[in-house]
């Protein structure tokens, strides 16, 4: 069994939060961790759990990260891949997550981003299990920081951030190992 990390980031924020998932899944598994950029080719469902996450813009994932997708999902039709009903394929898994500034409504705002990348996979016919949304400061209006629905995110993901996804990504694991074994 095999995870992929698949990410785009905007600031720095869902690097530093790929990087943790990445680094604890390959405590238990062989891992692979891709950058998305304009040219990257990448068959998602040759991974047995994949997690694919964005910063959130515009209620969207970063243009690179929409290009990416829709190529993937372009490829997998031309190959027929994309099925009515879209069934599920046995063994296929992952978790979409985000990371968003929050300085208007908070989490709201990135639940389209992860919703759009959820159906995409669900397409695919991946088993979504679940949509992590962390909270990230902004690096060009650091006055937004300091306000908002979210409180001070000043820092953000900061370590409490991270330790909680190191423990989803564990969470993930234990819940897969009875599939897997």
């Amino acid at each position: 069994m095999n995870t992929l990390v698949v990410y785009d980031s905007f600031s720095g924020n869902t690097e530093k939060v790929a990087q943790r998932i990445y680094e604890t899944s390959a405590e238990s598994l062989p891992s692979q961790i891709v950058k998305v950029n304009n040219d990257t080719d990448i068959d998602l469902s040759a991974h047995d759990l994949v997690f694919i996450g964005s910063a959130v813009i515009n209620w969207l994932p970063t243009k690179t990260m929409t290009a990416f997708v829709q190529r993937t999902m372009k490829t997998a039709n031309k190959q027929k891949r994309i099925k009515p009903a879209a069934p599920i394929i046995p063994g296929k898994f992952a978790v979409c997550f985000a990371t968003f500034g929050g300085p208007h409504i908070g989490v709201g705002e990135a639940k389209p981003m992860t919703l759009w990348l959820r159906s995409a996979l669900e397409h695919l016919g991946f088993i979504v299990l679940d949509e992590w949304h962390v909270p990230g400061q902004f690096s060009n209006r650091p006055e937004l920081n300091q306000h908002g629905r979210l409180g001070n995110i000043e820092g953000r993901p900061d370590g409490h951030d991270l330790h909680d996804i190191e423990n989803r990504v564990r969470g993930a694991l234990a819940s897969l190992s009875a599939w897997w074994e």
